[in-house]
């Protein structure tokens, strides 16, 4: 399976001034709420993500305007060859 079998959704948050949203993404991209108060702090991310491929799921916290990477290795083929 590829990367592009996993999908993040996540809200992000800006402390600074309140702001929030919501977004979803292919992994290994990256991802920018485009928010830009001009007040100092980082926008922080809280999100999921799920491979359609063998169902795996995971989470993670990251700062705004970076690549994010679920790390994850799929391994439905195997399953399916072990059956």
């Amino acid at each position: 399976m590829s990367s592009a079998d996993v999908v993040w959704g996540g809200q992000w948050e800006h402390p600074a001034c309140g702001a929030s949203g919501e977004a979803m993404w292919e992994d290994e991209g990256t991802v920018d709420s485009g928010h830009d108060c001009g007040r100092e702090g980082a926008v922080v991310w809280s999100a999921e993500w799920r491979c359609h491929g063998c169902g795996g799921e995971g989470d993670g916290q990251f700062e705004d305007d970076g690549p994010v990477y679920s790390d994850h290795e799929c391994d439905d083929e195997d399953e399916e060859v072990a059956a």
